[in-house]
């Protein structure tokens, strides 16, 4: 067997699983399959909120954001979409959560631009962390934060470790 061939299969096999989402397989079949998560697996999730997540291993996570912003499963093209929202795979838990935001920041707003304003982003991070609108003096407080120069997800953090979050149904 000459050099070439034999560095070749790990090669390939490296580039496959590079083009499966970092190993994590694709995550389609997951996704489609996964329920919303709830209780405790909730709360794990807030306490471990800033680890890497992935989509497919993650999968109960990603629908919960769904349910949270569309009230309705996620897309087929989820994976997609979320990375035209700025996901990548090894990403964080809160970065998963913010790219749910900016996507629906961007509907909301009208523009695909990835962008968005305060007020906007705001919306978007309790629709997707709580599944609701903001309100009352805590979103007063968290829209003063950002408008003040606070890191959005920073904020959004502080969303997603809430009690309100870990006890979502």
């Amino acid at each position: 067997m000459n050099f070439a061939k034999s560095i070749a299969a790990p090669i390939l096999a490296a580039a496959s699983c590079l083009a499966l989402v970092a190993c994590d397989g694709d995550p389609t079949a997951q996704l489609a399959s996964a329920q919303p998560a709830t209780g405790d697996r909730l709360a794990q999730y807030s306490a471990s909120i800033t680890d890497i997540v992935k989509l497919g291993a993650n999968a109960d996570l990603v629908q919960r954001f769904c349910k949270n912003a569309f009230d309705a499963p996620c897309p087929a093209d989820v994976a997609t979409k979320l990375g035209e929202f700025g996901y990548a795979s090894g990403s964080s838990g809160v970065d998963l959560a913010d790219a749910f935001i900016v996507w629906v920041a961007d509907e909301k707003d009208g523009n695909a631009d990835l962008a968005s304003s305060d007020e906007d982003y705001l919306w978007g991070a309790y629709k997707v962390a709580l599944g609701r609108e903001p309100n009352g003096d805590g979103s007063v407080s968290n829209l003063t934060f950002i408008q003040d120069g606070g890191d959005r997800k920073a904020m959004l953090r502080s969303l997603l470790e809430s009690n309100e979050f870990k006890t979502l149904n």
